[in-house]
């Protein structure tokens, strides 16, 4: 064989082998309130929408409680429109209220009963990955947040099993495996997975910038926070609660930015996670890919 021969030739486009696409996986969030969400992961979701993967929404109560200036109905009214806003902000696919009310979800919806709704949502929809509030840190002020949190991960720990909630299968739906359970981590201490969203903050801020009538309150707690404190903030005191995006995007940069520097990133979201039930410590020298 000559030497010109033996050189192989280059590979022309046509038959350089196909890369595939990743898979394009479905996540659905479970949260209390209509802003929890864009407040604990919303940067995570614009991103993970962003490259290409589908978001439910499962918002367990109305947030009819959560005003010192309008109505329990006007409140529903908002909450409904500000919910759909924020959720389109972020490419959110769907949106699925069960309406409970703010503070009562334990008493109104018990753990089997809030369970079996989550349960069916995760078999209907069957996600890859769910979202939602850590059941087991032990500083959870917040009743609504620790029912829904217990609820969904019982829910997704149990899906893939037929005897839960056997009228489901009966009904058409099928078990389903949860492979991913991403927890929303308050501390540095429970953070074992970090999101960048540098490139995600505006979109985080302008989700959360939705939420007007929780905006408004956001800010009138922390003025509240702040007469109680005696300290002199007066940028913080004098402001309009109505004129809320400035401080809001503050904290919210503020935050990410805390949390950004655990990881070496400019702006982050922080998460509890586990995995497929810690199958991968068998497997010496393999890595799980990562989604964002």
């Amino acid at each position: 064989m000559s030497e010109v021969a033996a050189v192989a030739e280059p590979v022309t486009e046509l038959e350089q082998v196909a890369v595939p696409a990743p898979r394009r996986k479905r996540i659905v969030v479970f949260e209390a309130h209509g802003d929890d969400m864009e407040f604990t992961c919303g940067g995570t979701m614009a991103k993970f929408t962003d490259r290409g993967h589908e978001v439910t929404l499962v918002v367990a109560t109305d947030n009819d409680k959560g005003s010192f200036e309008l109505t329990a109905d006007q409140l529903r009214a908002a909450r409904d429109r500000e919910i759909h806003g924020g959720a389109s902000v972020l490419g959110v696919g769907r949106v699925i209220c069960l309406g409970y009310s703010d503070g009562e979800l334990q008493e109104q919806a018990p753990l089997h009963v809030l369970r079996g709704q989550c349960m069916h949502v995760i078999r209907e929809v069957q996600p890859d990955i769910i979202f939602t509030w850590d059941p087991f840190t032990p500083y959870e002020g917040h009743p609504d947040h620790r029912a829904i949190a217990m609820a969904a991960h019982e829910a997704a720990s149990f899906a893939r099993l037929p005897l839960y909630y056997p009228e489901q299968i009966e009904e058409g739906l099928a078990p389903h495996y949860v492979g991913e359970q991403w927890f929303f981590a308050k501390a540095p201490r429970d953070r074992n997975k970090f999101v960048d969203i540098t490139d995600y903050i505006d979109k985080k801020i302008e989700a959360l910038s939705q939420h007007a009538s929780q905006m408004v309150l956001t800010v009138q707690d922390l003025q509240f926070g702040l007469a109680a404190s005696g300290l002199d903030l007066p940028w913080l005191a004098d402001l309009d609660p109505h004129d809320y995006r400035e401080v809001i995007g503050r904290q919210v940069r503020a935050v990410a930015r805390a949390v950004g520097r655990e990881a070496g990133f400019e702006y982050a979201e922080g998460f509890r996670r586990t995995r497929f039930g810690g199958v991968a410590r068998f497997a010496e020298g393999q890595e799980l890919p990562e989604d964002v």
